[in-house]
């Protein structure tokens, strides 16, 4: 009895050994892209009230944005615009004494002047479905005709979510372009290019496999790597490209754009039939 017990040690680590024992897999990567034509015209523009007091300011900032809102519907009426949109994001107010630390920093001022008028603001997205069945002419009237009027007494164009960049030594640098073309839909224009990566990653993880007299099972591991390289992924890389004047460089542009994809795919090997 006392034999049998002591042997059961050593079958536990025989069992747990062929347990242990790994899958054989290969990793690989593929690649897709597919062309694809923005649908969709979104254009920002920003409405200001400055004054001393903040409820003055917040009169002034109405007026301006009534104006704009009226002047912008105006245009996207004239020009026939089915389905386009006007609204406003809210009110926002900037601090007192200054335009934030980067400018501090770069112009010399302290940021602390109690007496500076106070500036509430509001940004206005005007959204136009359909472009992509607009003739190219009539796309490029109607931006140049919202830039001119959204420019006016009443507003300024402003790139979304940002003042449309920074001072520096007194000179504007960085912002994104106020006119913007984007795909409604990027997941079902994207659907080809998928498809186009796992084909590319099976046919080279099968050419591999066979020359080591191996097949390719299932996918047991997938990765998407598509947004590794993203411009502004590095913070620090970013802020050099926003001295240098480049960033936001995405390009306002409605013609036919080409979309890129790209899986790591962990594929299971096994025997090849004979």
């Amino acid at each position: 009895m006392l034999r049998f017990a002591a042997a059961l040690p050593a079958l536990l680590v025989l069992a747990l050994a062929a347990g242990a024992e790994e899958a054989r897999t290969i990793t690989v990567k593929g690649q897709g892209t597919v062309k694809a034509k923005p649908d969709t015209l979104v254009m920002t523009f920003a409405a200001k009230g400055k004054a001393e007091k903040a409820g003055d300011a917040i009169e002034k900032l109405n007026k301006n944005l009534k104006q704009l809102k009226d002047d912008l519907g105006a245009i996207l009426a004239e020009k026939k615009a089915q389905g386009a949109k006007v609204e406003d994001t809210g009110v926002s107010f900037a601090p007192q004494g200054g335009g934030g630390m980067m400018q501090v920093m770069l112009n010399g001022r302290d940021g602390g002047d109690a007496t500076a008028d106070v500036t509430a603001s509001s940004q206005v997205r005007v959204t136009v479905p359909g472009v992509d069945g607009m003739k190219p002419e009539d796309v490029a009237g109607l931006v140049s005709a919202l830039l001119d009027k959204g420019r006016g007494a009443a507003g300024e164009a402003a790139a979304e979510g940002a003042d449309g960049g920074f001072t520096i030594f007194g000179a504007r640098a960085g912002g994104e372009s106020p006119v913007r073309f984007e795909i409604s839909d990027p997941e079902a224009a994207l659907s080809k290019a998928w498809d186009e990566a796992v084909r590319k990653a099976r046919a080279r993880a099968e050419t591999i496999a066979s020359r080591l007299g191996l097949a390719v099972g299932g996918a047991v591991r997938v990765r998407d790597l598509s947004q590794k390289d993203a411009p502004d992924a590095d913070p620090a890389s970013a802020a050099m490209r926003m001295i240098a004047g480049q960033a936001g460089a995405a390009p306002a542009c409605s013609g036919e754009t080409e979309l890129k994809v790209e899986l790591e795919i962990e594929f299971e090997l096994k025997k090849a039939e004979k």
